[in-house]
């Protein structure tokens, strides 16, 4: 067992916050955990995209990149406003993890569904629900996968007025010809927080060690809006992860 645990975790912490957010090199870090998975039997091949003929290593590398640009493209052409949150997020300002879908804001209400399948259509995605409408109203949600590589994406609807917000506060990172869009570091951690998860907890200190200046009124602001509408103790959830 390691002895002095509080001091090994001050050890780990310093070395996160010493080495800076590489997303390409988070990209390549989850394609070995994929591989990785399948030789552990967790995922089976298929679910790690080895059905995909004529496909090379490093293609496969960046089918995440490849399928972001796409989408990118398809948004920025009918005008909707989008962020990456989620998974994708965390690869741009923490650290790798296995990630095995795609989870995409969008700055349209739930009416215009038809304009965000157009671009469902046009990048040969697959929607998961029989009736579209219904699930969108009910969930806000639009399940997806792209039947390429299997990749899951879920389009959420945004309705509130920070999402609204946070679709203003957008960082948009080059890759190919595009600029894709995600959400600002410090929404990352607004939703991980919400979330509550362990794994989202362990996500938004690992992003708060690599990201100095992020702008914690801002994190406070609209956590504490939370916590007053929802009666969730998110200040404290904060406070935990800045402790560590």
């Amino acid at each position: 067992m390691i002895n002095d645990p509080a001091y090994w975790r001050s050890w780990e912490d310093a070395l996160c916050r010493s080495q800076p957010v590489d997303y390409e090199r988070n990209l390549r870090l989850v394609e070995a955990l994929w591989e990785e998975a399948v030789e552990l039997g967790a995922l089976s091949p298929s679910e790690a995209f080895d059905n995909i003929p004529a496909k090379t290593r490093r293609e496969r590398i960046f089918m995440f990149r490849d399928l972001l640009v796409k989408m990118a493209g398809e948004f920025d052409r009918r005008a909707i406003p989008y962020m990456l949150i989620g998974g994708q997020a965390v690869l741009l300002y923490g650290e790798p993890r296995l990630t095995a879908d795609v989870d995409v804001t969008v700055g349209v209400p739930p009416e215009e569904l038809p304009s965000v399948l157009e671009v469902v259509q046009t990048l040969g995605w697959q929607v998961l629900v029989q009736n579209p409408g219904h699930f969108v109203r009910r969930t806000l949600v639009l399940p997806c996968r792209e039947e390429a590589t299997g990749i899951r994406i879920d389009i959420i609807f945004a309705q509130s007025a920070y999402e609204q917000q946070a679709l203003h506060r957008v960082r948009r990172v080059p890759m190919g010809e595009a600029q894709v869009c995600f959400a600002s570091v410090e929404d990352v951690v607004i939703q991980k927080v919400v979330a509550g998860r362990p794994r989202d907890i362990e996500d938004a200190r690992r992003i708060w060690l690599k990201n100095p200046n992020i702008d914690e009124e801002y994190i406070r602001h609209w956590l504490h809006q939370f916590e007053e509408a929802l009666g969730e103790p998110y200040l404290a959830r904060l406070e935990e992860i800045q402790r560590g």
